[in-house]
Order: C-alpha cells, then structure tokens, then sequence
C-alpha cells in the first residue's frame, strides 16, 4: 500500500494531498479545496487581464475610430512636415539674409553713382555747360539706376527644380556689379566725360586715380579702352586693401596686387617679372577687362584685341577686405577711358 500511494500525484498548491483534479490548462492536480480556488484565480485572471487589456483595447479602437488623425502613422507624419517646415523657414531666412546683404552694397553702390551724377548737374548747371545729348544722357543714366534699384542685376535667385527633388533647393548669387566712377587720388591725372575719362598730365611721374566703391564680396567687372598709350606702356591695373597707405608708388605698397607695363607682375607690393607667364601687351586702342573676383580671392586681366588672359590669386591674409581698384598711370599724355 506505502508503494501505491507514493506513486501518486500531489497537489500543487499544499504538495500534500492527492491531487483528484487535474487542470487541462496547466496540466497540474489539484486536491479538491485547492482545486477550487485555482479555478478562482483564474477567474481573476480573466477579469483583471484579458477582459481589461480587452476593454483598453477597446477604448484605443474607438478613439481611432472617431480621431484617425491620432494614428501613429500619423503622428510620423506630422513629425516629418514639422522638421521639414523648420527646414524650409531655415532655408528662407538665409536666402532673405544673404538678399538684404546684396541689396545693401548694390543700394551703396546706386547711391555712388547718384551721387556722381548729381556733381555732374551741378557743374554743368554751374558752368552753364550742356546740351540736348547730355540731358539725354543723364535721362538715360537715372532711368538705368531707377531700373536697377527695384530690379538689380546683380542678384540672382535660383530654384534648383531637379526631378529626385521634392521641393527645389532655392540659392543666392551676387552677379558681376560694374560700379561706374573713380576718382583722382594722387599725381598730375585728370578725370573728364563724367568720371568716364582718365587722362595723364603733361609731365612724367606716378598718378593715381581710384574706384569710389570698395568691395568685399561678388564679382565686379571693370572694362577700360586705352585711348593713347603714351609714350610708354606702362599702367598699373592693382586692387589694393582699404587700409594701405596711398602713395604715388603704390605699386611697392604692400597689399597691391596686379600687372603693369614691362611685363611687371604685383605680388603684396612686390614686382615679379612674367609671373605665370604674363607679357605685356597693352596698347593704344585696345581695350582691357580687368575682373575682381572677392568670393575666389582671383583677378583676372583680359586683352579684347589679343585674347591673351592671365590670372592672379590673392592671400587675403596678406590682402585683407575690402579692396578698392588703383590705376596708377606714369607716362605723359596717357588716356584711359572706363566703359559704361
């Protein structure tokens, strides 16, 4: 009998009993008083689990039901249109930035030029000098600035539509900006014809004239016809820092950077004979393109008439912004015209 009954299962709750009911959930016997309060553990478990997690389930359908726009998925999009958003007002704000920046120079520049219009009415209104052709001109010349201030070339947006692009990627440029006058610095040199002739007195020696405007940033693009050479070929076409001291030898000034007669090269003021291959070639009639390139740090000297074209780096560290242009002429006679 000892053997029999040692054999058979215990309850699982006291491990005393015989086990009488076996659970076909758990598999486990149960003695008749634990048998029953199993079955009520379960029924606890049905209530407080599956029929709440049932019921908060229930709820969560309904409210999706009644708000789909609660839907995770949702909310990730949301999310993506929020930091997109940011993006674009990112994007916006420096184009707007980078527009308000442009617009101050170039309005610098219009009032320049306005300005050297005004000193020409004045003296020819003074002087009792003028005729039809100049009213003409000066019409002319205010109607370019009144259409230039409200609609400047020198900006240009772009929307960079590519096919894989979903919104175009919007970017800022600062054109070529031809800033029209000059003015006389050092030396026996003259300006005429409204700030547009540049004329060399009768006797020799270093003269200087320079731009009004200083540059920082962009490209400017200046076109100079020699009228008369001279006796000589030997003009300086130089940018030089704002903060260098003007002398009658800029050319030896430090920050002076550009190329003269003689097949000089200027390098921070100092002379280096055919730099990267440069041979003068200026002559009477022929006209230059002398290009200042700030965002590249480059200038760049273009003969119309001979195709030849050179081009000089700057070490801003050594040529700090902003720039002004410096022409310095020595030969007697010498007249250089600044195209419009």
């Amino acid at each position: 009998m000892a053997s029999t009954s040692s054999n058979k299962s215990r309850c699982a709750t006291c491990g005393k009993n015989i086990g009488t009911f076996t659970c076909r959930g758990c598999s486990q016997d149960f003695c008749l008083s634990h048998a029953q309060e199993h079955r009520q553990l379960l029924g606890k478990q049905m209530d407080e689990d599956v029929i709440l997690m049932h019921d908060q389930f229930q709820q969560c359908l309904n409210e999706q039901v009644k708000q789909p726009s609660l839907h995770p998925l949702m909310k990730e999009i949301n999310e993506w249109e929020k930091q997109s958003i940011e993006k674009i007002q990112l994007a916006a704000q420096d184009a707007r930035q980078k527009v308000l920046n442009i617009i101050s120079k170039h309005t610098d520049n219009v009032i320049i030029a306005l300005t050297s219009i005004k000193e020409q009415l004045s003296r020819a209104r003074d002087d009792d000098d003028f005729f039809e052709s100049d009213i003409n001109e000066w019409k002319e010349n205010l109607e370019k600035l009144k259409t230039d201030l409200n609609t400047p070339k020198a900006i240009t947006i772009k929307f960079d539509d590519k096919m894989n692009s979903f919104i175009p990627k919007i970017s800022i440029s600062e054109g070529l900006m031809i800033i029209e006058t000059f003015e006389k610095i050092l030396g026996d040199i003259d300006i005429q014809d409204k700030g547009r002739l540049i004329t060399h007195g009768s006797s020799k020696g270093y003269a200087l004239v320079r731009s009004k405007g200083e540059y920082s940033s962009g490209q400017r693009l200046f076109r100079f016809k020699i009228e008369n050479i001279g006796t000589g070929n030997w003009i300086l076409f130089s940018v030089v820092s704002k903060n260098a001291p003007i002398t009658e030898l800029s050319y030896s000034t430090p920050t002076t950077y550009g190329w003269a007669g003689i097949n000089q090269v200027y390098l921070n003021g100092t002379c280096s004979n055919g730099f990267n291959g440069y041979k003068t070639d200026m002559e009477t009639n022929h006209t230059l393109e002398f290009m200042v390139d700030c965002d590249k740090q480059k200038l760049r000297l273009k003969n119309e008439q001979t195709q030849s074209i050179y081009e000089l780096d700057i070490d801003i560290n050594k040529c700090p912004f902003p720039w002004y242009i410096i022409l310095n002429i020595y030969h007697p006679d010498t007249r250089v015209r600044f195209l419009q």
